[in-house]
């Protein structure tokens, strides 16, 4: 081989070392970038009581929100929840409150302190029934409140979910993305099929043998201005409508008379004491009144029970929400 063609395969092998080199460079650097680009060891939640900066990515979670719960088992980390009010559990969350990972605390209006601070949780999630004992929870661990508004219930959670889902950065805020666009077509399903219908439409709830109308800024009000079913023409008096939280009122006490006068279409009926384990048999005969049945919805089987414990024990979460709206909705415009 010629001194002149050895020297060329030097240069060659000169230039490709050099190469190697400022590739491996780029690579370690880029590496180091993301390494350096750490996932931060907090966030700030906008909550009902405030914005709170809490841990990032928590591992031990008390949940004493139903509607929270479910949020978290579909975002997919249930295995966070280390506590939660397990004596008071609706149908659907029951499997969830069974697990050995889960510690009951007590039931949803009543919480053991003693037992939630001997799981030491990252974060305590209060709910609109615990709101009181905030300053209570925070001696144990940041606490964040999220508020369902009755007067604009869809958007609310839109905000809570979004929020709770910043927890765990960007692939659960992307899941959340996800199941909100689901919600927002089953309501354009429903509004779609209840537009210009003429179907007056009662939401009620039973307790201990009495009735209950919700109006349409109630605690289910979402069913008129959020899936578009129509209203009948009852008042609801302003103190009888559920507030900021979502669970305020038991709606405003009707007579058969006056329901009989406005003859809803649909009659969707909210059982409160079956949805708490109450004495059923004082409900027995309501719903079979006379004057009740001789309404348009009586008369075209169109008086509806609702899962009761969903909607009277839960609410306001991706996978309540979704429940909620997809048993109403397949009513819309019939």
């Amino acid at each position: 081989m010629s001194k002149t063609m050895k020297r060329l395969l030097s240069a060659i092998a000169l230039v490709a070392t050099l190469i190697l080199v400022a590739c491996g460079s780029k690579t370690a650097k880029e590496k180091t970038s993301k390494e350096t680009k750490a996932v931060p060891a907090e966030v700030t939640i906008k909550a009902e009581n405030g914005d709170i900066t809490v841990p990032a990515n928590p591992k031990k979670i008390v949940v004493l929100d139903l509607g929270m719960a479910d949020t978290l088992r579909t975002l997919g980390h249930e295995d966070a929840i280390v506590g939660m009010p397990s004596q008071s559990l609706p149908t659907y969350l029951t499997d969830l409150g069974k697990k050995d990972s889960v510690t009951n605390v007590g039931n949803l209006k009543e919480v053991n302190l003693e037992a939630i601070a001997k799981l030491a949780p990252d974060i305590i999630i209060a709910s609109g029934r615990t709101q009181g004992k905030i300053a209570e929870f925070e001696e144990i661990a940041p606490t964040v409140y999220f508020a369902t508004d009755s007067a604009d219930y869809l958007n609310s959670v839109k905000n809570n979910v979004t929020e709770v889902a910043k927890l765990f950065g960007d692939e659960a805020v992307g899941t959340a993305e996800k199941e909100l666009a689901e919600l927002d077509n089953i309501v354009s399903i429903a509004t779609k099929a209840n537009e210009g219908a003429d179907q007056t439409t009662l939401m009620v709830l039973l307790n201990e043998g009495n009735i209950a109308g919700i109006g349409s800024e109630g605690r289910y009000g979402f069913v008129y201005n959020t899936l578009g079913f129509k209203p009948t023409s009852l008042e609801i008096k302003e103190e009888a409508r559920g507030g900021r939280g979502g669970r305020g009122g038991h709606g405003q006490g009707l007579s058969f008379e006056s329901i009989a006068e406005v003859n809803p279409d649909t009659i969707f009926v909210v059982d409160r004491t079956l949805a708490i384990g109450g004495d059923t048999s004082t409900n027995a005969d309501v719903l079979n009144n006379a004057l009740l049945q001789g309404t348009k919805a009586g008369q075209n089987k169109r008086i509806i029970t609702l899962t009761s414990d969903l909607w009277y024990l839960s609410g306001g979460g991706l996978e309540s929400t979704r429940l909620m709206f997809e048993e109403v909705a397949e009513h819309a415009g019939k």
